[in-house]
């Protein structure tokens, strides 16, 4: 079957979405299904897929396009100062001092972990905790209506900050681990040839209206070279490749593409990288080896919760300029953590920071906080619009 490989894990890709239409499954996310799907043609199930090598480079292209499409999900306008006459505190205000709330309870959450000996690893388990699924929140703020509104902005800026942050924490921490202190001080320059790429681009891409045709494509040949520019500029420094993708969305993103760009690269990464790098996560995930060790088994529920209770001080964050309701919304929806929290398990694995086995167990509990908190944020909502 390894010669199928790619074959059996495209027909994956292809029926995840058909079966879950035709059995009107609404409520999981398409990451979610995917890993699902992975698990069952995978180690755990059937063994039908052993990805090789071309497989593997697919599917780190996979959460390259997924990273990227992530920082070109930014709106830079919500991060500009606004005028309030009625001197509150901005979306952009309320967005910070949720994070950084978060931020505290993860710490606060590690150091308990470390100090009982649950999980030896402090920094990682924080920026674990700290993370959230933008790409998952997105999803379901536009499916609710509520992307465009006050509230939904707010949330956009805490998933903003839960994702670049760690992003950010996790580069640092790589190199100082694998006492590569150059990387960490070459953050900066990754940051500077950022602005030089958007400068040296953006009088440019304007001129691409007039010349592109659809042979030859230029704004997505623009993106993919912003895409490999950052990527291999990283890990020259050594630092993670996956800063470099986010960079250089944000930096695509700044250069306002129109909506058929956008689409585009979306299509590309949506319709054919990104599930490719879902399926292989669940290929990857030996469950029998995992329920087979007790002290891999625990990680689930302890790391589930973590999710959660670190997430839960959002809600007061919110509640003074949102209500009690909303709040609470807010605070279950940002527990939904999935997109990172994959790369950054890779990036523990070749640090040998932590076990395969380990990583799967953090991994289902981050998969469960998906099936659960974006239902409960559903519910919660329609009883708000209900009431």
């Amino acid at each position: 079957m390894a010669k199928f490989s790619l074959l059996i894990t495209l027909f994956a890709a292809l029926v995840t979405p058909l079966i879950l239409a035709r059995f009107k499954i609404t409520r999981v996310p398409g990451a979610v299904s995917e890993i699902i799907m992975g698990i069952i043609i995978g180690k755990t199930g059937f063994n039908l897929v052993q990805p090789d090598l071309t497989l593997r480079y697919l599917a780190n292209l996979g959460v390259i396009m997924l990273i990227f499409l992530g920082g070109m999900e930014i709106n830079f306008k919500l991060l500009e100062p606004q005028k309030n006459k009625t001197k509150e505190i901005s979306p952009l205000g309320i967005a910070s001092v949720g994070f950084f709330s978060i931020l505290i309870m993860s710490l606060i959450l590690s150091t308990v972990l470390y100090a009982t000996g649950l999980f030896h690893n402090f920094i990682l388990a924080t920026i674990l905790f700290c993370t959230i699924a933008m790409g998952v929140l997105i999803s379901l703020l536009k499916e609710t209506g509520l992307l465009d509104k006050e509230y939904g902005q707010t949330i956009l800026l805490t998933a903003v900050l839960g994702e670049f942050i760690p992003l950010l924490a996790l580069t640092i921490y790589s190199a100082v681990k694998q006492r590569n202190y150059v990387s960490a001080f070459g953050l900066p320059v990754i940051f500077l040839i950022a602005i030089f790429l958007l400068h040296r681009f953006k009088p440019v891409y304007k001129f691409f209206d007039q010349i592109n045709k659809s042979t030859t494509q230029l704004d997505i040949r623009l993106a993919f070279f912003l895409i490999f520019a950052l990527v291999t500029f990283a890990e020259q420094i050594g630092a993670e490749s996956i800063l470099g993708a986010f960079l250089a969305g944000a930096v695509m993103k700044l250069l306002q593409p129109n909506e058929d760009t956008q689409s585009k690269l979306s299509s590309m990464g949506y319709g054919f990288f990104i599930p490719i790098f879902f399926i292989v996560t669940g290929v990857n995930l030996n469950l029998r080896t995992l329920f087979s060790n007790q002290q891999a088994l625990l990680l689930i529920p302890i790391f589930l919760i973590a999710f959660i209770v670190s997430k839960a001080i959002v809600y007061f964050v919110f509640k003074p300029r949102f209500g009690h309701r909303l709040a609470m919304a807010a605070s279950v929806l940002t527990a939904t953590t999935i997109t990172l929290v994959l790369p950054i398990l890779e990036v523990g694995k070749s640090l040998k920071l932590i076990s395969a086995t380990q990583a799967g167990a953090i991994t289902l509990a981050a998969i469960i906080t998906c099936l659960v908190c974006p239902t409960l944020f559903n519910k919660i909502i329609d009883s708000k619009k209900a009431s």
